[in-house]
C-alpha cells in the first residue's frame, strides 16, 4: 500500500463517519421537531378556534337592538340627555341649553328663537377644543 493512501483512506472513513453522525443526529432531531410543530400547529388551530367563536358572541351581541324601557323614554323625553347629570351631561352648560331650546321648538307653538344659546354653545365648545383661538 502506498503511503499516501492509507492517510486518504482514513481522512474518507472520517469524513463519511462525521457525515453519517450528523445525518443520525439531523433524523433523530428532526422527529423531536415535528412532534413540537405538531402540537404548535394545534394549538395555533385551538386558539383560531376560540378566537373565531369570540367574535361570533361578539357579532351576535352588537346586532341585538338595543330596548329602551317606557321610563327612561319618558324621562329622555322630558330631560334632554345634555342636561342629565346621570349620563354625563350638566344643567348649567350651553349644550344643555340648546337641546332644550331645540326640544320646546319642536313643540311648542311659540317657537323659541335658539340662535343665540347656539353661539353660546359654539364659542363655548371652540373654547374647550381650540384654547388657544381668540
Amino acid at each position: 500500500m502506498d503511503p499516501i493512501i492509507g492517510p486518504i483512506i482514513a481522512l474518507i472513513a472520517v469524513i463519511v463517519s462525521t457525515g453519517a453522525g450528523i445525518g443520525a443526529g439531523v433524523g433523530i432531531a428532526g422527529g423531536q421537531h415535528a412532534k413540537h410543530t405538531a402540537k404548535a400547529l394545534e394549538a395555533h388551530s385551538a386558539s383560531i378556534v376560540a378566537l373565531q367563536e369570540g367574535q361570533a358572541a361578539l357579532l351576535e351581541t352588537a346586532t341585538r337592538p338595543i330596548v329602551i324601557d317606557a321610563e327612561i323614554r319618558d324621562q329622555l323625553a322630558d330631560v334632554p340627555v345634555q342636561c342629565r347629570t346621570a349620563a354625563g351631561g350638566d344643567p348649567m352648560s350651553p349644550e344643555c341649553q340648546w337641546a332644550t331650546c331645540l326640544q320646546y321648538g319642536q313643540s311648542s307653538a311659540q317657537r323659541p328663537e335658539c340662535e343665540d344659546v347656539r353661539d353660546l354653545m359654539v364659542e363655548s365648545l371652540r373654547g374647550r377644543a381650540c384654547p388657544e383661538l381668540p
